[in-house]
């Protein structure tokens, strides 16, 4: 099965704490590049073909959802919104001749829409970089048509090459465990079923690869290994004429180093495919080059390299995730560039080194950076007589947990309810951000005024009024207790105001429109230290001008900001009253 279904009780791993493979490559890049990016977290830049390639992947899915025997060419494209069962089969004389002619039409329809929400996904991220009109829409339109002719080779050949047993078998209603998505419910007899020779109309059903749903949640439809270390995600499945195609989507031409990452992503996921299927081993690996149209066929490995990768990515992981790493072991120890031209040929290598195109090539020793990380204890700015201490970022504590009793309480119907707390002589408000998490109510049932129940993992703050905010979010929780536990704090016990040093890694920018009409903008800095990094946010107003001066490797300090979190990511607030000044 393309997808793993796991007991979440024996996963002695979790979700968050798997290797993928572009982990792996990372790695074996530099391991101080995995340092940055996957301990540390930091974002490189997201330009623009990240999204563009993601709105590929998007638009050809969504036509391979879609059958040409059940969806004219000019249809909506919500026409598939109730499910296909219940869309009648078309007449033949109703049916694209050239199914060329169908699925071009298909990616035209789509195409505007997802390209427009992909546009505004990146002009809202706040590590965006570069320029979206610098890029044709309309080449990344023909990727897609690209992918599907594609595609449509493997009905063709499909067509002509299936055997009689396979062909009764699907017109009977035989399908795969998981099957590919079609957005059928029904089972038995297919809607599309003929009699005598393979149809075409068949032979697009029948070749329909599993394929990452696009209804579904990003990286939600893992392949997870059996011992639970390693996951990943393919993008395409084929699974007709008994054999076993993997294939790798990417919207470019295939061109420098990082076509040879894809060739060691398809060899893991032969891997994956071996070992979550009983020792099967896929018949043929693929990339598919849709800027060019090429297909490049990847050496599948055999049962000994299998056993082989199987075992490196096992001793990666009990080295990097098993254990506690620090960035003495990540050292700045880069791979030789590789060469590749258009359709991912390999070729010589070019000049240069690795560290030429890194984006943390300013913090780190093998670029002009150093790791040399200031031990600033405490803080003077010129001109005051106040010395501020300081914090580490790695000792930052965005979250308390306090026993108190439940003051007032008010049911929304569906919404998480209104809550206020008293403790100590005072009161708080009760934020609840997330209602759920992970499928579980992040609030206990049956609330009622009066009892007694433990915050746990709450992120405390003030509103503008100057009350006090407790909030829930997926990593807190509300529960009934009759008694305080360790650690738990008193309502006035936690610290309001923190101070802190950093080196700059990158700054942020997020821009919108209010409800009430008016523009606002938030900016930010990530900052690190040699163990960990924080996220400072704060409105466009309140950031002082020396924040349009910083660059990656500054080294700041940052004063009088309250704390927030999100996830295991910590978040300092840039106020009215706060202040940063470079070391």
């Amino acid at each position: 099965m393309p997808v793993s279904i796991i007991d979440s009780d024996k996963d002695h791993v979790g979700p968050f704490n798997r290797l993928s493979a572009s982990q792996v490559n990372t790695w074996k890049e530099c391991p101080r590049i995995w340092w940055y990016q996957n301990k540390l977290r930091l974002k490189f830049a997201q330009t623009p073909p990240l999204f563009l390639g993601r709105a590929v992947e998007e638009c050809v899915t969504r036509v391979l959802l879609e059958s040409p025997g059940l969806v004219a060419k000019n249809a909506p494209t919500t026409v598939m919104s109730g499910g296909a069962d219940t869309l009648l089969p078309l007449y033949d004389d109703e049916i694209e001749t050239d199914l060329r002619n169908w699925y071009s039409a298909r990616v035209e329809a789509y195409w505007p829409d997802i390209c427009e929400q992909m546009h505004k996904e990146w002009e809202a991220n706040p590590r965006k970089g570069g320029n979206w009109h610098d890029y044709s829409m309309e080449d990344y339109q023909n990727m897609c048509v690209t992918a599907l002719e594609m595609h449509f080779e493997e009905v063709l050949t499909l067509q002509k090459s299936i055997s009689d047993g396979e062909l009764a078998d699907w017109r009977n209603g035989k399908t795969h465990q998981i099957r590919s998505p079609d957005r059928r419910t029904q089972s038995g007899t297919h809607p599309l079923a003929r009699t005598g020779d393979c149809h075409i109309v068949e032979a697009w059903e029948i070749a329909r690869p599993w394929f990452v749903d696009p209804d579904l949640e990003q990286f939600s439809q893992n392949a997870i290994h059996p011992e639970y270390w390693f996951q990943g995600e393919y993008d395409m499945v084929y699974r007709h004429n008994s054999k076993i195609k993997i294939v790798d989507l990417k919207a470019s031409k295939g061109v420098g180093d990082r076509s040879g990452n894809y060739v060691e992503q398809l060899k893991m996921y032969a891997m994956l495919w071996s070992k979550t299927h009983d020792g099967e081993i896929p018949d043929s690996l693929e990339v598919w080059y849709l800027g060019v149209g090429k297909k490049k066929k990847i050496e599948v490995p055999n049962i000994e390299e299998i056993d082989q990768i199987e075992s490196e990515i096992e001793k990666l992981w009990n080295s990097i995730k098993g254990q506690d790493v620090g960035i003495e072991d990540c050292p700045p120890s880069p791979s030789a560039l590789r060469g590749f031209s258009e359709g991912g040929v390999q070729i010589d290598p070019p000049s240069g080194i690795r560290c030429d195109m890194c984006e943390w090539a300013k913090l780190c020793p093998g670029g002009s950076g150093n790791d040399d990380y200031p031990k600033v204890e405490s803080y003077q700015p010129n001109g005051q007589m106040k010395s501020y201490s300081l914090t580490n970022i790695e000792d930052l504590i965005p979250r308390i947990s306090m026993h108190c009793e439940i003051f007032s309480i008010t049911q929304n119907g569906d919404d998480p309810p209104s809550i206020l707390i008293q403790k100590d002589g005072g009161n708080a408000f009760i934020k609840i951000i997330s209602k759920q998490s992970e499928g579980q109510l992040t609030y206990d049932e049956g609330l009622q005024k009066g009892d007694l129940v433990r915050l746990v993992n709450v992120i405390p703050s003030t509103n503008w009024k100057g009350e006090i905010e407790l909030k829930i979010n997926p990593h807190a929780r509300l529960v009934k207790a009759d008694e305080p536990e360790e650690g738990d704090i008193g309502l006035f016990d936690f610290k309001a105001r923190w101070n802190f040093s950093g080196r700059v890694a990158y700054t942020t920018y997020k821009y919108g429109i209010g409800k009430s009409g008016k523009p606002w903008v938030r900016k930010g800095l990530v900052l690190l230290n040699n163990n960990a990094r924080v996220t400072v946010e704060g409105w466009d107003n309140s950031w002082p001008p020396l924040y349009n001066t910083l660059q990656q490797g500054d080294e700041i300090v940052v004063l009088n900001v309250s704390l927030d979190a999100w996830a295991v990511d910590v978040k300092a607030n840039i106020e009215k009253n706060s202040s940063i000044y470079r070391i």
